[in-house]
């Protein structure tokens, strides 16, 4: 449908250019978006768990595009490999709202480090209820408020072997405006955010709170120095007389 074609167009104008650069797409399914990223885009992973799904898209962009890596893999496995920085854009269309919160806080824990400094994520999820109005059986979808994924993705950080400290910066926030038009639906909501640098007096204060002085690491500190203390001294030096 007409409509349909303007929603894959207005997710697309939402991302920043992408000529040349490696796209990972998780979730891919059959292909909506990978032919269309392949066309511009210097290399494509596309990845989705289901092997027949991934086989079909495949079987429809395959031969068309010979800039494409078809792997079938769940996002949710350890054993799935993305090397550090090497990821120019993530691009995801409905695929955090099949997972629990659990898993969408460690799967953005992992992206951020594929991605390079500067590099993007794209999300785009069904939000507060499904989009169309036939009934199923099995549902497993969380469809999930829009904060939940704001909030997610701005505690979210990483550190480099260097120490240097990245942080999820919000580029555009929207709806898709194709379904608020056709549907007068607007729980289509996607989210572009941008790898940053933090400043070094923030990435160090976030290593504080989030590394040396987590609740795990300040129990230790208990168990060596005493109940109450992260370090030498005691109740002498910590008391003025």
């Amino acid at each position: 449908m007409l409509w349909i074609c303007c929603a894959v167009l207005q997710v697309l104008a939402i991302l920043p250019s992408y000529a040349g650069k490696t796209v990972l797409e998780l979730g891919a399914g059959i292909g909506r978006f990978t032919g269309e990223l392949a066309k511009e885009a210097g290399h494509v992973i596309a990845l989705d768990f289901i092997d027949s799904v991934i086989k079909k898209n495949e079987e429809i962009n395959g031969d068309i595009y010979k800039n494409i890596t078809f792997m079938c893999a769940d996002v949710t496995s350890p054993e799935l490999k993305i090397e550090d920085n090497s990821v120019d854009i993530v691009f995801s269309n409905w695929l955090l709202m099949y997972l629990n919160d659990e898993e969408v806080e460690k799967l953005i824990g992992r992206i951020v480090k594929w991605l390079k400094p500067g590099g993007h994520i794209f999300i785009r999820e069904s939000c507060f209820h499904q989009s169309g109005d036939s009934k199923r059986k099995v549902n497993p979808t969380h469809y999930r408020e829009p904060r939940f994924y704001t909030k997610v993705f701005k505690e979210c950080h990483s550190y480099d072997q260097e120490g240097n400290s990245f942080e999820l910066s919000l580029v555009t926030s929207k709806c898709i405006g194709a379904y608020v038009k056709s549907k007068k639906n607007q729980n289509q909501i996607c989210w572009l955010w941008e790898k940053v640098k933090c400043t070094e007096d923030k990435g160090f204060q976030r290593f504080l709170d989030n590394v040396q002085y987590k609740s795990t690491g300040i129990l230790r500190y208990e168990r060596v120095f005493g109940e109450g203390y992260v370090s030498t001294g005691g109740f002498a030096c910590s008391c003025h007389i």
